[in-house]
């Protein structure tokens, strides 16, 4: 009976301690809603789901003030005359890590958390080695195009999304991992089906009240399974981990012997081993770890990004050049121009080895890259969750937790941003609201212009890649892989599409809240040119 009695006591206890964990949260749930709520703002409504037609009129309407778009979660839009108050704020007054941690669940993967050693790997050591890192996608890209497109000699219609995912997720592993994943169908295999299973974890998360999220999160087999992809990427990196540290100036060092003993667990003796790539390298360095899980979660996340970035701006460009023919010839004629001036040297493989130098001087090539991303990347820009409650100039106060953004699109569609104007435009050039391959050309062969308008320029009117301190510190890589690809298809590959009405980016673009849908089925047939 005693006995009978305790255990009933016990299991009292753990119910009582459950019913009052939970009884907490609820409390914790209900305190965190309590907030400070926006006050002066106005709110721009009747256009239902249309908010990027809603941003568009609310720039207009609000010019030099915020106002706020009601999406799922509302945006404050804030006006140009912001910019210098906000580009620099840090991590712990304003930043997108929270956004993305809340969006993707980071708590129950580790993924997608603001790792300040990684920013700076990406800002210092990609951007100096970026002749390096040009050489390794010129390495693989005909490996590449071989095994996605084949050898067609008559016209087949391809996904152009899903070459390009493949393709660029391929080439980022070269370079970010170790030049052998690029080959690496397992590898790449993960990398894009993390991306599908983020999404699915996010989804089941978000089925579940804030308030036992943290309770149910690591039971949902959605999570179970992203954290079993990223334990699985884990163990694919200890040999490449290995080899660096084989080849490290620190083989002597007790740290590095403790190093070894924790990569050496698990690997195989016949594992084939190499250097690891050089952003790998890096990164050990940077983070001061060796262990796989910590860098297979910054290795998701910094893949995730680059991938994810690259893969839309190329699949646009694609369908814009296939839809445009007019362009075609004279985007040929200016690399062969350049090879000529440069004499670029083919490989044995038949890849043009292009130097930063020559690329650089692919000018119409840049204007074509630039303004398919101005009208087919996401409309708003600069997005921050504010995580210190602030005040504005304009003298709104946005409250802890106010995501705010700045209205790209509308900056870089209308003629009142100087760089848009028709009195800043050569004759030439259309207005803003039509697509023109060239336009950021000719404004380039505009006195004291050359080293403007260029694709990876940041700006107060070029905000395709954000601004300020946080501007996408990897667009300079995109950038040259993106010309390696096109350079290689425009001279080897010719392009069409059935109707060009109906392909073109501009019609194909979709949207879901204030981001891009990218069109994933839509279609551009290709042949191998006879050269």
């Amino acid at each position: 009976m005693d006995a009978f009695l305790a255990r009933d006591i016990i299991l009292d206890r753990k119910v009582l301690l459950g019913v009052g964990g939970v009884f907490l949260a609820i409390v914790a749930y209900f305190m965190s809603r309590r907030t400070e709520k926006l006050v002066g703002i106005p709110v721009i409504t009747g256009f239902g789901d249309d908010h990027e037609k809603a941003m568009m009129v609310g720039t207009e309407k609000y010019p030099t003030t915020p106002f706020i778009i009601e999406t799922q979660r509302p945006f404050v839009m804030l006006p140009t005359n912001c910019y210098e108050e906000v580009k620099n704020l840090p991590q712990e007054k304003a930043t997108l890590w929270e956004i993305q941690k809340k969006e993707m669940g980071a708590e129950f993967t580790g993924i997608f958390q603001h790792n300040a050693e990684v920013a700076v790997s990406l800002k210092m050591d990609l951007n100096r080695n970026l002749s390096s890192t040009l050489e390794a996608v010129e390495d693989k890209i005909d490996w590449v195009l071989n095994k996605e497109l084949g050898q067609p000699e008559d016209w087949k219609a391809f996904r152009v999304h899903e070459f390009a995912v493949l393709a660029v997720a391929r080439l980022v592993a070269g370079v970010f991992v170790t030049p052998r994943f690029t080959k690496d169908d397992e590898w790449t295999k993960l990398s894009l089906g993390l991306a599908v299973d983020l999404v699915r974890a996010r989804d089941a998360i978000k089925d579940w009240p804030t308030f036992m999220q943290p309770f149910v999160g690591p039971f949902l087999s959605e999570i179970r399974t992203v954290n079993r992809h990223i334990s699985r990427m884990a163990e694919k990196l200890k040999p490449v981990i290995s080899n660096y540290l084989l080849n490290s100036s620190t083989t002597t060092t007790p740290l590095y012997r403790e190093k070894r003993r924790i990569v050496d667990d698990g690997m195989s003796e016949d594992e084939e081993g190499e250097e690891g790539g050089s952003f790998m390298s890096w990164m050990i360095k940077r983070l001061d770890s060796t262990d796989p899980l910590v860098l297979a979660r910054a290795q998701v996340s910094l893949s995730f990004a680059s991938i994810n970035t690259t893969t839309n701006a190329l699949t646009f460009i694609i369908l814009d050049l296939a839809t445009r023919p007019e362009y075609i010839q004279p985007l040929r004629n200016e690399i062969e121009e350049v090879v000529r001036q440069d004499n670029v040297e083919e490989d044995e493989n038949g890849i043009l080895r292009f130097k930063q130098t020559s690329l650089a001087k692919l000018w119409k090539l840049d204007s074509f890259m630039k303004e398919s991303s101005r009208l087919s990347k996401n409309p708003i820009t600069t997005l921050r969750q504010v995580m210190q409650p602030m005040t504005l100039s304009t003298g709104h106060r946005l409250p802890k937790g106010t995501r705010f953004a700045f209205p790209a699109r509308a900056v870089q569609m209308s003629t009142r941003s100087q760089a848009f104007s028709p009195e800043y435009n050569p004759p030439e050039n259309k207005p803003p609201h039509e697509f023109d391959g060239f336009r950021f050309y000719r404004l380039r062969k505009m006195a004291g212009k050359q080293n403007r308008h260029l694709f990876v320029t940041v700006s107060q009117e070029s905000l395709t890649w954000g601004y300020g301190n946080h501007a996408c510190p990897g667009r300079f890589f995109a950038d040259s892989e993106l010309k390696v690809i096109l350079i290689e298809l425009l001279r080897k590959w010719d392009l069409r599409v059935a109707d060009p009405t109906k392909t073109n980016s501009e019609v194909l673009r979709k949207m879901r809240d204030l981001f891009v849908v990218v069109p994933k089925d839509a279609e551009v047939e290709m042949k191998r040119r006879k050269l």
